[in-house]
């Protein structure tokens, strides 16, 4: 960045990248979109790039002529029709209107100047008075120009009405209609003549000639990227934010007084040349105008005005531009976000930020909506260069992808109407822009920028603590203000069915067990109808081999029924009924598919099925349920000599079977798999380690298609238990994920009983690992906590300060594009603002990303809309309200969703827990203290599901 520009340069646009990516693309055979620009690091520049962007990327690489300093142009106005209300005005015209002044007189229908000196590189335009519309059919605008003694012919001055801040909007209350300007160059005297079909022409028509001023001291730059954007809306009370991160005595134990936060990493940006390198007066723009709201498209424009100006002439042109829009039109500022000239540079147009949804003055009815870029020069009479075109497809890559809008859409909400995702001007209104040969571009533009396009170019929510990708709650004990994670683990599921076995027979009975083989791997038991039975050993891929072991000592019995090692010998056993006695037999495994035989009493015999449990109890003996035709179940305890004396656990008429062995939660202890009788789907149904069951895990869709349940077993090596289904002569094997709904919770270390508020704050270092923030309840002082991606953190340090005022305070997720995550809150009185991350510099300044929001509570949840730009909801009452992110541009418009809270205490955001890609919400029942999910949908959410318990003991979470 050259010293000349640094005072233009805020802290926020310093961790912007410079740059365009290099990115593959589809197909293959087309290999670069975007390439990186940057220096070698003697300083020379790098090698030219080469590809679909390649004469772009070489105008970006070359440093331009531009002012160092502020450059003043002047406008002079010439009076061509008296202002309503003064018939007697001064004209500068060759001739007066017809019969000026006297009674009965005709209104004049043409007009020319009287020739009007043009200072440097002059630019020219006509504008009537304000309110005035006049159909573009209606009204003839001519010009010429006058150098040395020679005049040139008369050229038409385009007048297009659709160019302009949208009606009612503070902007239009005093802009005035016109033409746009014309670049006339370096001439002597410029002459305009006006002619209309109505019976008058219009009032207060003046001629604006535009002397864009001589800059005193020039420089050979490259862009800047000088945006100023994330300036604030004045009148907002900001908290400070601090650029030293001082560890607070009250906040932890010690520690070093600074940390060293690693880089950002994120999609980096076209290079613009900044408003002060074309050498912008910001005095002259409307500063209370500037506002700011949404883009879902993007739209191609052109000046039109000369087509053979110079390279080191462009920041005059829109000096010139920036002058007649603003002094002449009445515009707050110049009216496109955008602009490219025919070497293919592009420079800031519109003051706010170029990563912001800055509204403009550029295509009418839908500036609130998008954004524009405008070609400089004509080109309805010229083809635009291919850098041109292709700094279009850049531009429009990068800046939709910030606003979540996918460059080839073809479907975008645009205010009113649906459009693509990039227009030309004339796709909005009857009008000529672009010109027809940078219009027929707008497809080759289109797949440039749909080529070039990464998605957003920030960083969704991240909720990851504790080194899995799901994310984590970070909670606060009540009792001690202990800091605990609570991990999730992406919830029960099983991967889609493959095929295990075939050719059985109906009557038939198929068991699923553990290893009773001796290689680890879950097996199978065929039972025939005369008591034949078969080992088939699993294969450790999901299949079953041919038989190892045919015997006949199951014959006359039923229920056969796999129940783990009952003699301790390290072998897996069966237990099976004879159904005329209830005498239960054990049939203990040697390990190699063979058997011995003992009774075990005849008190089975009012049972109809038997479930293998495992060790129930926690005595280290597998235990047996029997349930009975009316679903109560009992359990019979493992002993040392069969099993001990039974007890009822319940009635468990909800499940049309229930079947084991294996842990599915992953807490050590054996859990059992059921089918609900009504749905068909599954549940995991967990075991508390004392006998009883906790609530059920589900519901598991992937088994409401299948037959029947066999049992489950471990059948592909990798310690969890698989299902076994059967339908007709076939099974089918569903592997388990591996996954669950909740981990044992983790002590962190954190003491947070100084805190009233405790955010995940997702990466805040870019180090790879998850972090916390915690307010301090006194002095409101914010501190990071740095994870290792264990559930463990450093020291606290202090990133900020007063922040004890502000309320819906949340972490957004990087919200401002730049790498880094960010946070959002609402100043006492105030507005929505959002508080961009640093890295060391703590929290940039904030700026408003929504009006006034009066709720409960901030629920950020990523990319919940699926649209690619983070957004967030807010509890309001017992209603949520979702307010769709727009990239950094904060919030947009509310949309209530349908859910009542009613029930729930905590309500807290997360990212995705199935990383299926829409974020989720978690929710504390006020009354049980049982945490649920409610999984985000497209349009909202699915019916809660059941996480976990006991989280009443907390009394802070995030």
């Amino acid at each position: 960045m050259p010293p000349t520009k640094s005072s233009f340069v805020t802290a926020c646009q310093q961790v912007l990248a410079l740059g365009v990516v290099l990115a593959a693309l589809t197909p293959a055979a087309s290999v670069v979109s975007l390439d990186v620009v940057r220096e070698s690091p003697d300083g020379s520049p790098s090698p030219a790039i080469q590809g679909d962007l390649a004469a772009y990327t070489r105008a970006a690489e070359k440093p331009a002529k531009v002012p160092t300093q502020v450059v003043d142009p002047t406008v002079q106005e010439h009076q061509l029709t008296a202002p309503a209300g003064q018939p007697r005005a001064r004209l500068d015209v060759e001739r007066a209107p017809l019969a000026r002044g006297k009674a009965g007189a005709l209104p004049a229908t043409s007009v020319t100047s009287l020739p009007a000196p043009v200072v440097g590189y002059g630019a020219v335009g006509v504008t009537w008075a304000h309110g005035t519309r006049v159909p573009e059919g209606d009204i003839a605008l001519q010009v010429r120009t006058r150098t040395g003694d020679t005049w040139s012919d008369w050229m038409d001055l385009a007048y297009d009405a659709e160019h302009g801040p949208d009606p009612g909007t503070e902007e239009a209350r005093h802009a005035r209609p016109g033409t746009d300007a014309l670049l006339v160059g370096d001439v002597d005297q410029v002459q305009v003549q006006v002619q209309t079909s109505e019976k008058a022409l219009p009032a207060d028509l003046r001629l604006a000639v535009v002397d864009p001023g001589t800059a005193a001291h020039s420089a050979m730059e490259k862009p800047a990227l000088d945006t100023t954007s994330m300036d604030g809306t004045p009148g907002d009370a900001v908290p400070n934010a601090t650029t030293s991160l001082d560890t607070d005595p009250g906040e932890g134990t010690g520690g070093s007084d600074r940390i060293d936060l690693s880089a950002a990493v994120f999609t980096p940006k076209p290079q613009i040349f900044s408003r002060a390198q074309w050498g912008a007066d910001e005095s002259m723009r409307d500063k209370s105008s500037l506002h700011y709201f949404e883009v879902h498209a993007g739209f191609v424009h052109h000046t039109v005005n000369a087509n053979d100006y110079t390279r080191a002439e462009v920041p005059a042109i829109l000096r010139s531009i920036y002058a007649y829009h603003t002094q002449s039109r009445g515009w707050s500022d110049i009216g496109y976000n955008f602009l490219v000239d025919r070497f293919g540079r592009i420079w800031e147009g519109r003051y706010g930020g170029i990563d912001r949804p800055v509204v403009g003055a550029h295509t009418l009815n839908y500036n609130d909506y998008s954004f524009a870029m405008s070609a400089i020069g004509n080109y309805d009479i010229k083809q635009p260069s291919q850098a041109m075109v292709e700094a279009y497809g850049a531009l429009f890559a990068w800046k939709l992808s910030l606003h979540g809008v996918d460059a080839s859409s073809t479907k975008q909400w645009v205010g009113s109407r649906y459009f693509e995702a990039i227009n030309g001007h004339r796709d909005a209104a009857s009008t000529a822009c672009p010109g027809r040969y940078l219009y027929a571009k707008i497809p080759k533009i289109r797949k440039l920028a749909a080529e070039a396009q990464r998605g957003w170019s920030g960083r969704e929510l991240e909720s990851d603590l504790a080194g899995s990708p799901h994310p984590d709650l970070i909670v606060r004990r009540a009792s001690d203000g202990q800091g605990f994670i609570i991990p999730t683990g992406g919830l029960t599921a099983f991967a889609p069915g493959v095929p295990a076995a075939s050719g059985l027979s109906s009557g038939q009975q198929v068991v699923a067990t553990p290893d009773l083989t001796g290689d680890g791997i879950g097996d199978l038991v065929v039972v025939a109808a005369d008591g034949t039975a078969e080992v088939r050993p699993g294969d450790g891929k999901g299949a079953f081999g041919a038989a190892v072991r045919t015997t006949k000592q199951l014959a006359g019995h039923d229920l056969v029924t796999a129940v783990g090692d009952l003699d301790g010998d390290g072998n897996n056993d069966l237990v099976a009924r004879w159904p005329d006695t209830g005498r239960l037999d054990a049939l203990y495994g040697s390990g190699d598919g063979r058997f011995r035989v003992k009774h075990l009493g005849t008190t089975w015999g009012g049972y109809a099925a038997l479930v293998g449990a495992g060790d129930l109890t926690g005595d280290g003996r597998p235990d047996v349920l029997g349930r009975k035709a009316d679903g109560t179940v009992w359990l019979h305890p493992g002993a040392r000599k069969g099993f001990g004396k039974k007890t009822q656990v319940g009635t468990w008429d909800r499940w049309s079977t229930v079947t084991g062995l294996g842990d599915f939660d992953g807490d050590g202890d054996p859990d059992l798999f059921a089918r609900d009788a009504k749905s068909k789907a599954g549940y995991v149904l967990p075991s508390n380690g004392d006998g009883t069951f906790g609530h059920p895990l589900g519901p598991i869709a992937r088994v409401t298609g299948v037959g029947a349940l066999v049992g489950a077993a471990q059948l592909l090596g990798d310690g969890t238990p698989d299902l076994v289904t059967r339908s007709g002569a076939g099974l089918t094997v569903f592997p388990n994920n591996g996954t669950t709904e909740v981990g044992a919770p983790i002590a962190t270390g954190m003491d947070l009983s100084k805190s009233n508020l405790v955010l995940n704050a997702g990466d805040w270092d870019r180090d790879g690992f998850g972090d916390v923030i915690n307010r301090n309840a006194t002095t409101g002082a914010l501190f990071l906590r740095r994870g290792d991606g264990t559930g463990h953190f450093a020291t606290p340090v202090k990133i900020a300060a007063n922040f004890k005022g502000v309320g819906l305070l949340a972490a957004v997720g990087d919200m401002t594009g730049d790498g880094y995550p960010d946070l959002m809150g609402q100043p006492a009185g105030g507005a929505i603002r959002i508080y961009p991350g640093a890295g060391t510099k703590g929290l940039l300044p904030s700026y408003v990303a929504h009006g006034r929001i009066d709720a409960g509570r901030q629920v950020p949840v990523g990319r919940w809309n699926g649209d690619g730009a983070p957004d967030s909801l807010f509890r309001k009452g017992d209603k949520l309200t979702l307010y769709p992110g727009n990239g950094p541009g904060g919030l947009t418009t509310a949309k209530p969703l349908g859910l009542s809270l009613a029930p729930y205490d905590w309500v807290i955001g997360i990212s995705d827990v199935q990383l299926t890609g829409h974020a989720d919400v978690v929710v504390r029942e006020k009354a049980t203290g049982d945490l649920w999910l409610l999984q985000g949908t497209a349009n909202g959410f699915t019916t809660r599901r059941y996480l976990a318990g006991g989280m009443g003991v907390y009394d802070l979470a995030g």
